[in-house]
């Protein structure tokens, strides 16, 4: 039986996702609460690369470096 997608990349995809929702909410959250949104947003949204690399790829970096 071969594994489905899911199952293969589970580790990366349910860790990105989780950040992908969390920075969609918080871009939400200041688009209709603060005084001036676009310049929040940007910023809120140009930080998704790195939490990104802190939340989902480097763990899986060091976690591989724990395995070999």
């Amino acid at each position: 039986m071969n594994p489905t997608a899911f199952q293969v990349h589970k580790s990366w995809a349910i860790p990105a996702a989780l950040v992908l929702v969390v920075t969609g909410l918080a871009d939400c959250a200041v688009a209709w609460f603060a005084q001036r949104p676009i310049l929040w947003c940007t910023l809120i949204a140009s930080t998704l690369p790195l939490t990104l690399f802190f939340f989902v790829a480097y763990p899986l970096l060091r976690q591989e470096s724990r395995n070999s």
